[in-house]
């Protein structure tokens, strides 16, 4: 959000003396605060924690961004949350709108056959969750803020995202080589606001032997985003085991 004061049109420009150290510091900092993922050359990076890690692929300065279009992010989010959730309720237009969907993809066929079979028996949910996670991109030719995907089934980073935000706001002591200013790089608690609401999801569900479950796949690399999430619904809410 305008973190650059001086934003720097073409990074090929930095001083490679400073943009090593910059590299080297990030580098540090990623190992030091869990900002990693599972390396693919590993076989059993995916498999148990702690082997096999590398960072994970970041952005190694925050880019610039106009203001006025976060703010239309922040004020679409809600907006989009209940079109979702509306969308959700309308059995009919889900299953006909995936129908072809559903004749190409395994997961997607899967999905509607509990969907049709809940549907069958009348099961309905009155407690209802969504964690959903909107792409952004600005256009360049029009400046208009573009939505890529909205992601409602794997809304995966809440946990590494937070620590990019801290690792740029740290790279501050390049202030004046960069002009980086730290105090507009926007504060990321995903994971925080993520833990909460299925915290307040589980709370009002009323049942004592509920789970919050995460469905991973096999080999999962970015388990490590996966257990920032769940360390913190532990560390938050001691009522989960």
């Amino acid at each position: 959000m305008n973190s650059l004061q001086n934003p720097i049109s073409d990074p090929h420009t930095i001083d490679p003396e400073l943009l090593k150290k910059l590299v080297h510091d990030a580098l540090v900092w990623s190992s030091l605060h869990g900002l990693v993922v599972g390396d693919r050359n590993s076989h059993r990076s995916g498999l148990v924690p702690g082997v096999g890690m590398v960072h994970a692929p970041i952005a190694l300065l925050p880019n610039s961004f106009p203001e006025s279009h976060w703010k239309q992010a922040c004020e679409l989010a809600p907006i989009f949350n209940e079109l979702v959730d509306s969308v959700s309720l309308d059995g009919k237009f889900l299953q006909d709108t995936l129908s072809r969907t559903k004749k190409v993809d395994a997961f997607t066929s899967r999905l509607l056959d509990i969907h049709s079979k809940m549907l069958q028996i009348g099961k309905k949910e009155d407690i209802r969750l969504g964690l959903h996670r909107s792409d952004y991109m600005l256009d360049e030719k029009t400046n208009l803020l573009l939505q890529i995907e909205l992601n409602t089934i794997s809304c995966s980073f809440s946990g590494l995202g937070c620590l990019v935000s801290e690792l740029h706001s740290l790279l501050s002591h390049y202030k004046k080589p960069l002009g980086l200013d730290s105090h507009k790089i926007p504060v990321n608690a995903s994971a925080t606001k993520f833990a909460e609401a299925l915290a307040k999801a589980w709370t009002e569900y009323g049942n004592p032997s509920a789970v919050v479950m995460v469905v991973v796949q096999a080999g999962e690399r970015n388990m490590y985003d996966q257990h920032w999430l769940s360390q913190t619904l532990k560390e938050k809410y001691p009522f989960f085991r």
